[in-house]
């Protein structure tokens, strides 16, 4: 799995996701708790003999669970608060991607590569510093890109067509054309992985639906979870999914299988 630098919205999302599950067990012990009290209330006015079992043991377990629950789902409750607003309250660096000018939120400086939030391209680092990013123009719209000086194509995000670097050394010179095809892709999600819960969080945020909603759409494979998008952004998908163990894969969009022909 490629290693990256962890965001900190990634961090909220694992935090909040942590305080969730902690929580669940502190709604389930307030449950219990006044499921016993309820019990205690109808031993109460069982009028039962005071020598009886309900009176001599299931009335004293009873407020022991009322006790125990309710001090158990406030210690819960307190834990998960303070998992998410620790997460909240951390110091963040603020990083500009280069490509986008779009503030990236860290809890330290990355030294590994990651993928802008903004705008999904990949900001590469080497030895722990940021590789330098140039202009080239595109020779058929002459629209005006920022790419990795390590590049040796890209994807022009004006026309879509496929371009590669005349000479990889000199960035800044002749870009010639490598395809002249305009093509789009779909991304699809194939296998889920081990982590489905952190697999489901990302497709809330691509799909843009709540995480019940990502986890029903996952139980159908293969799932598309991009449909006609450049290039760029479906490798963008296609690592982030790698990245969390799961697999997809990128196939041209039928629209754009039918204008080759």
């Amino acid at each position: 799995m490629a290693k990256t630098a962890t965001t900190r919205s990634q961090v909220l999302e694992q935090e909040t996701e942590a305080g969730v599950t902690i929580a669940i067990p502190a709604v389930l012990a307030l449950l219990l708790a006044l499921f016993a009290l309820w019990m205690g209330k109808l031993i109460d006015g069982g009028h039962y003999a005071p020598g009886s079992v309900q009176v001599t043991y299931l009335r004293p377990l009873a407020t022991l669970v009322v006790f125990a629950g309710i001090i158990g789902a406030v210690i819960l409750a307190a834990r998960a608060i303070w998992i998410v607003k620790g997460a909240h309250d951390q110091p963040v660096v603020k990083i500009t991607c280069p490509y986008c000018d779009a503030e990236n939120e860290f809890l330290v400086g990355p030294t590994l590569s990651y993928d802008c939030e903004s705008c999904s391209r990949r900001v590469h680092y080497e030895d722990g510093k940021p590789v330098p990013v140039v202009e080239v123009t595109c020779t058929y719209c002459k629209a005006l890109h920022k790419i990795s000086s390590k590049a040796t194509q890209y994807t022009c995000d004006q026309c879509n067509r496929s371009l590669r670097l005349g000479d990889p050394k000199n960035p800044g010179g002749l870009v010639t054309e490598q395809s002249d095809v305009l093509s789009n892709y779909d991304v699809k999600l194939t296998d889920v992985g081990r982590n489905k819960t952190e697999v489901a969080m990302a497709l809330q945020s691509i799909l843009v639906c709540n995480l019940p909603e990502a986890r029903r759409q996952m139980e159908n494979l293969p799932l598309t979870i991009a449909r006609n998008v450049p290039e760029r952004k479906a490798d963008a998908f296609r690592r982030k999914m790698r990245e969390l163990g799961a697999t997809a894969v990128v196939t041209i969009t039928e629209t754009s299988e039918a204008a080759r022909k």
